[in-house]
């Protein structure tokens, strides 16, 4: 659920995008979706994610969530029209870029006659939707929780996560409840970390709060997370906003409480407490508020999923919402193809997903399964929850109120 370091403006990305996708269009055909995918009884499942460099790992978490439902789906047996299909993950590195990311969304639908590409990153799904639905026409399974993908009005996108803005309000009041009044700002200086530091800078002022000053961190440039954290401590704070991936976040915590920090700590759900705590010892996430870890799920697929998980990845690697949502997401497509009697129709299959949520088998419900799809695209979980991480290392589970989509 991240975005890119802003190293570029709007106005060059733009121009980036339609440069790298007019020759993606010259190097192949348009019309990706129109023919019978495959022909052969088989549909491609497109990614197109960071899977070298340093959102490598991140991408590689989505795309064993998306494997591991394939593999499953593909046991299980799908039938759609009268006729047994095989899915087929395809893959592609995108380093995090957007241009790339499109090019290669370009590529997948064209080549691969994908109707479905996934990605993971909210700049790259922004350059996506404005190719996915002129000559070229694919669904995006979306994997961000930045709420401008769904106010874009694209009629072939499916939001997973949930709006990240419903997290500001129940991250506030734990702050406040185990810190205090004032907040010093130490997030991610991504596009998408500053949008989550505006978010929570809003609601701790509605709440009366003080706010220290943007101590944000660039993670492509600085490794020594000394300075910044003792630049926000002699602000005294009461709580400390953090976040980015999961291993940083986790050193900066440890820092914290290293040079004395006893208040609480808001994490962004870009990092994942439960990855955090195989980065640093446990002690040093304690008084944290952050998304619910897949285990604490106790959805009917959740423990079947965690055991698969293990055997795929390993008993120490951690389980994230990156990988789970991927993986419910997968088998709602899979359905849909079904409903809808049709793996080459990107339109069928996209108005297909409100139907098709009730028939997803219960094996794929592992991470809070959504019960509906708003107009704009958004897959709604109603029983959303973050969690509170205490000086005992137990999680407490807190409801959150979703907020609107609309701009």
């Amino acid at each position: 659920m991240t975005s890119i370091p802003r190293r570029a403006s709007r106005p060059v990305l733009a121009a980036a995008v339609i440069s790298t996708f007019a020759l993606a269009l010259g190097a192949c055909g348009g019309g990706g979706g129109s023919g019978d995918s495959g022909g052969d009884g088989s549909v491609v499942i497109g990614y197109t994610g960071p899977l070298s460099g340093g959102g490598a790992a991140y991408g590689e978490n989505v795309q064993t969530g998306l494997q591991m439902a394939v593999d499953d789906l593909n046991k299980d047996g799908l039938e759609v029209d009268g006729k047994k299909v095989t899915i087929e993950l395809k893959s592609l590195d995108d380093k995090y870029a957007p241009s790339t990311a499109a090019s290669n969304a370009q590529r997948l639908a064209d080549q691969d006659k994908a109707p479905v590409v996934v990605s993971p990153n909210a700049g790259a799904i922004k350059a996506i939707q404005q190719i996915n639905n002129g000559r070229s026409k694919f669904m995006i399974s979306a994997y961000t929780s930045d709420p401008a993908i769904v106010q874009s009005d694209n009629p072939l996108t499916m939001m997973i996560p949930p709006n990240f803005e419903s997290y500001a309000k129940p991250f506030t009041e734990q702050g406040m409840k185990n810190g205090g009044k004032k907040l010093a700002l130490l997030g991610t200086q991504s596009e998408y970390g500053q949008q989550w530091t505006k978010a929570i800078t809003d609601e701790w002022k509605k709440a009366d709060g003080k706010i220290g000053a943007d101590n944000s961190i660039d993670y492509a440039t600085v490794s020594d997370f000394a300075g910044p954290v003792s630049k926000a401590l002699s602000e005294k704070p009461d709580s400390i906003f953090v976040g980015g991936p999961s291993q940083p976040t986790a050193l900066i915590m440890e820092e914290a409480k290293k040079q004395g920090f006893k208040g609480s700590f808001l994490v962004m759900d870009q990092a994942k407490l439960d990855e955090m705590a195989t980065v640093t010892k446990p002690k040093n996430l304690t008084n944290s508020v952050g998304v619910l870890p897949v285990k604490e799920y106790e959805d009917p697929g959740t423990e079947g999923f965690l055991k698969k998980f293990a055997e795929v990845a390993g008993e120490k690697k951690v389980a994230t919402s990156e990988t789970a949502l991927n993986y419910q997401s997968i088998a709602i497509i899979a359905k849909a193809m079904e409903v809808a009697g049709t793996t080459s129709d990107p339109e069928k299959i996209r108005a297909a997903v409100p139907d098709a949520l009730s028939k997803v088998d219960d094996k794929y419900k592992v991470n809070g399964f959504p019960t509906k799809i708003t107009d704009q695209g958004h897959l709604m979980n109603p029983d959303l929850e973050v969690t509170y991480l205490d000086k005992d290392e137990k999680y407490t589970k807190v409801p959150v109120e979703q907020v609107s989509d609309a701009k």
